[in-house]
C-alpha cells in the first residue's frame, strides 16, 4: 500500500511536470465561463456533456500524452525495475488519470451550485465518474500502447471519437432517436454518458443504469486483463 501511494504521488507530480494537470484545470475554467453565460435550464442540460467530455475524451488524451512523454524520457523503463509490481504501476496510473475526471466533476458541480444554485446526487455522480473514468483510462492505455508516438495516438483517438463518442453527443442533442439508445449502450462512451446524465438530472432508468454500470465494470476488467496488462511491459521494454 505504501508503494502504491508513492507511485500515485509520482504520477501526480509528473502530471504537473508535463503540464497535464494545469491543462485539465484550464479546461475546467473554460467550462465555468461557459456556465456563466447559460441559463439554469441550459446549464442543467449542458453540465452532463461537459463532465462526459472530460471523462471520455480528455482522460484518454491526457493518458496518451503522459505515456508518450514518459517513453521519451525513459521513465517507463526505470519504473519497470522498481521493487513494485506491474499491477501497482498500472493502478497508480489509472488512479491518477481518474483524478482528472473527478476534478472536472467537482469543479463543474461547484460551478453549477454557486452560479445557478443547482445540486446533484454527488455520491452517485462520483461513483459513475469513477466507473467511467476507469474504463476510459483502459481505452487510453490501449490507444497509447498500439501507437508509435503521440501524433499517431491522436489519430487513433479521433477514430475512437467518431465511432464511439460522436453518436453520444448527437443523441444528447436529439439528433439520434431515443429508440436507439439501447443499441448505443454498446459504446463505452454512451454508457458513461448515460450514467453521468442520470446522476446530474436525477432521472434514472434502473435497468439501463444497472446495465451501464455492469457493462463498464466488466469491460474495464477485460481490457486491463487481456489488453493493457499483457502489452504494457513489452511496450515499456521496447521504449
Amino acid at each position: 500500500m505504501s508503494n502504491l501511494r508513492k507511485l500515485i504521488a509520482g504520477e501526480l507530480k509528473r502530471m504537473v511536470k508535463y503540464k497535464i494537470l494545469p491543462v485539465s484545470l484550464v479546461t475546467s475554467i473554460i467550462w465555468i465561463v461557459l456556465l456563466l453565460f447559460l441559463s439554469e435550464e441550459e446549464a442543467r442540460a449542458t453540465a452532463p456533456l461537459l463532465i462526459f467530455t472530460d471523462v471520455a475524451v480528455m482522460s484518454v488524451l491526457l493518458i496518451g500524452a503522459s505515456h508518450h512523454l514518459e517513453k521519451q524520457e525513459g521513465t517507463m523503463r526505470t519504473m519497470m525495475v522498481l521493487p513494485v509490481s506491474q499491477g501497482q504501476i498500472l493502478a497508480a496510473k489509472t488512479i491518477a488519470s481518474m483524478t482528472l475526471a473527478v476534478e472536472s466533476a467537482v469543479i463543474t458541480s461547484a460551478a453549477m451550485f454557486f452560479i445557478h444554485g443547482v445540486t446533484f446526487n454527488y455520491v452517485l455522480l462520483f461513483l459513475f465518474v469513477v466507473i467511467a473514468g476507469a474504463t476510459h483510462a483502459a481505452i487510453g492505455f490501449i490507444l497509447s500502447l498500439v501507437s508509435r508516438d503521440f501524433t499517431s495516438m491522436l489519430g487513433l483517438l479521433m477514430g475512437y471519437i467518431v465511432i464511439f463518442t460522436a453518436p453520444s453527443v448527437l443523441f444528447h442533442f436529439g439528433v439520434i432517436n431515443e429508440k436507439y439508445e439501447w443499441l448505443l449502450m454498446i459504446s463505452p462512451s454512451h454508457s458513461a454518458s448515460n450514467l453521468i446524465t442520470s446522476a446530474v438530472s436525477g432521472e434514472y432508468r434502473i435497468a439501463m443504469t444497472a446495465a451501464g454500470c455492469l457493462y463498464l465494470m466488466l469491460l474495464t476488467a477485460g481490457l486491463f486483463k487481456y489488453a493493457v496488462y499483457p502489452g504494457f511491459k513489452g511496450n515499456a521494454v521496447r521504449g
